[in-house]
């Protein structure tokens, strides 16, 4: 066994799961509802994946949980990992092959609903949709859940109790997602930093705000997003996509789309290497 094999058993039974199947035919029916419903309002189709970005932000994570939280507690729990490694496969490759196999599915995903909102904006809008700006979506969206799915892989490496797994993914989830964009006011990142600013008696610059709020996978993804609607900021046509995307005399670098790609490109190796530093000299007994 390699990390072909791996990879090919893996996506074999990942793919064949009817939970994974059922959940993204759901993903891909809402991200075609979506694309429908907002055509009453607008010209043009990519206008409606501004709607479909944050539909991503909340809930792709969320498709990503029932896919990666067993990709390898699953298998210590059970003991089958034993198998797996007791033949010619290193522990690098088994959990190399354990992602790559997680993110083949999810990427499928992006590009058949990506594909189902495009056929939808062919049928439901007046003008013809853009192919630039709806690959530009789904490359940054690639990016995005590749990364999401290195972190979640990472949490079920990181133990061998399917429990401990699902809670770490969850955890991660909320962490990056929902608490890290401040979708919940109160309970937000941006809330704590205050707070702890304020007890040490000092104050935070708004360019280290920027920083900060623009660390996270899912905040780096929304703000990525920026080419797909490039040639519209500013306008007046769209004046939500400029109010999320208008950065007149932008100067910091946390202000470049690049920023964004390199953050979430960052999160994704960096937890991989983590957790297979502790996977490699874990026991599996």
């Amino acid at each position: 066994m390699s990390f072909t094999t791996v990879l090919r058993d893996d996506f074999t039974n990942t793919r064949r799961s009817y939970v994974v199947l059922g959940v993204v035919a759901v993903l891909t029916g809402f991200v075609s509802l979506i694309t429908y419903q907002v055509a009453e309002f607008h010209e043009d189709a990519f206008r409606a994946l501004f709607d479909v970005s944050f539909f991503f932000f909340l809930v792709f994570p969320l498709i990503l949980v029932p896919l990666t939280y067993l990709a390898v507690a699953g298998d210590r729990e059970r003991g089958s990992i034993k198998h797996a490694l007791g033949l010619p496969t290193t522990r690098g490759e088994y959990v190399l092959g354990k992602y790559v196999s997680r993110t083949a599915v999810a990427v499928g995903a992006v590009v058949l609903s990506t594909a189902a909102a495009l056929a939808v904006g062919v049928g439901a809008y007046s003008g013809t949709p853009d192919l630039v700006r709806f690959g530009t979506f789904a490359l940054v969206t690639t990016l995005f859940v590749a990364s999401m799915t290195a972190v979640f892989v990472a949490c079920s490496t990181l133990t061998k109790k399917r429990s401990r797994a699902m809670f770490g993914v969850i955890g991660a989830y909320f962490l990056l997602g929902p608490f890290w964009l401040g979708f919940l006011p109160v309970v937000s990142l941006n809330a704590v930093i205050t707070t702890v600013a304020d007890v040490l008696g000092t104050s935070v610059s708004d360019t280290t705000r920027g920083y900060i709020s623009l660390a996270s996978p899912t905040t780096a993804y929304l703000s990525g997003l920026e080419p797909v609607y490039d040639g519209v900021v500013g306008t007046g046509e769209y004046p939500r996509v400029t109010r999320n995307y208008a950065t007149e005399g932008a100067t910091e670098l946390y202000q470049e789309n690049w920023f964004n790609y390199l953050t979430m490109t960052a999160w994704g190796t960096v937890a991989l290497a983590v957790s297979y530093a502790r996977f490699r000299v874990a026991e599996l007994g």
